[in-house]
């Protein structure tokens, strides 16, 4: 087969953990993969090799160049993947490319390009003896009277079935199901729904529960301070069962926090989301739950039962140690690369 080469340009840094290990491949069967990110390396190599590029396109009709958030803008011969939601957020002058790129969608906007970027070369998981249950995050409840409104009558019927609010008959019983600002009522609701599970698992498992992030403090008392260092939330995930309500923006079982967990050796025990990627929990690869009360009982036996929970710790680690996973992902952004916009 023909080689491609792949090469990310751009020059933020904190995009490369939005994209976890899926940066840091180098080689998948014909596709080879070069990071070009950050400002030296963008500026030295990755924005000159794009406009050499642009003037000699026949002896380049194999690369394909990946940016993050439109920085820089690329039309054609590569993709724009957009990490802060949806397409909802893109910028008007950027809109129309048909070469942008998501990991988010929801009920509200499917998304035509879709990448999955499956977790890659995950960490070995410590057998620890104490391990907890830990949910590291923080929580955004904004002052909005109609989503108050809306929790304090639906949070019974939310608890039975957790992914209701993903269904556009939900939001169409209140008329909402056209509004304009429908994404900030269904990322209000998200905020709520969080923040309730993680009080009312509190109170189940106590002392057994990790809780990260400062704003819990007023709520927890023995929650940790937020915490951004990827080395030390590492040591939060490794080892230990970790709780994954989704991404605020989306319904997606891969995104940058669930994809970070299964890479820094946790356990992801994932609220089941709706997008196309349903072969991992057929294949009982990523623990899902639907309601509270499958919730509870699932970390109850993942807590108590240590032979259960290192069984599926250690399947989960070997499922997505195969290199092989995102060839796929790669093989679309070649494919979107060669739209015209």
């Amino acid at each position: 087969m023909e080689p491609i080469f792949f090469f990310f340009i751009f020059k933020h840094r904190f995009r490369r953990r939005a994209l976890n290990n899926f940066i840091k491949i180098k080689k998948i069967r014909n596709f080879k993969i070069f990071d070009l990110s950050g400002i030296f390396k963008y500026y030295i190599l990755g924005l000159p090799l794009y406009l050499l590029s642009k003037i000699f396109t026949k002896f380049f009709k194999n690369f394909v160049f990946i940016s993050c958030d439109g920085k820089p803008q690329i039309k054609e011969q590569g993709i724009n993947i957009w990490f802060g939601g949806t397409s909802y957020k893109i910028p008007n002058g950027y809109k129309n490319f048909k070469n942008n790129c998501f990991v988010f969608e929801n009920f509200s906007k499917l998304e035509e390009n879709l990448l999955d970027l499956y977790p890659y070369n995950p960490t070995e998981s410590k057998l620890l003896k104490d391990y907890k249950i830990v949910f590291v995050g923080s929580f955004n409840i904004s002052d909005f009277q109609e989503i108050d409104e809306i929790w304090e009558k639906e949070k019974k019927e939310i608890f039975n079935n957790l992914r209701i609010i993903d269904d556009y008959n939900f939001w169409k019983k209140y008329d909402l199901h056209n509004h304009a600002r429908i994404q900030t009522y269904y990322l209000q609701l998200k905020e709520r729904l969080r923040f309730n599970l993680i009080i009312e698992l509190k109170k189940i498992f106590g002392n057994k529960i990790l809780v990260v992030g400062s704003k819990w403090k007023k709520y927890i008392n023995d929650s940790l301070d937020d915490e951004f260092d990827l080395a030390k939330i590492s040591k939060f995930y490794n080892g230990n069962i970790c709780i994954d309500f989704g991404s605020k923006w989306g319904s997606n079982i891969f995104y940058p926090r669930s994809v970070e967990i299964i890479e820094h050796g946790g356990l992801l025990v994932q609220l089941e989301q709706s997008n196309a990627s349903k072969k991992f929990y057929e294949l009982n690869i990523i623990e899902k739950f639907n309601n509270f009360d499958q919730l509870s009982k699932k970390l109850n036996n993942l807590i108590n039962d240590e032979n259960v929970f290192h069984q599926k710790i250690y399947k989960q680690n070997n499922f997505f140690n195969d290199p092989d996973l995102n060839y796929d992902t790669f093989k679309k952004i070649y494919e979107i690369s060669q739209k015209k916009s």
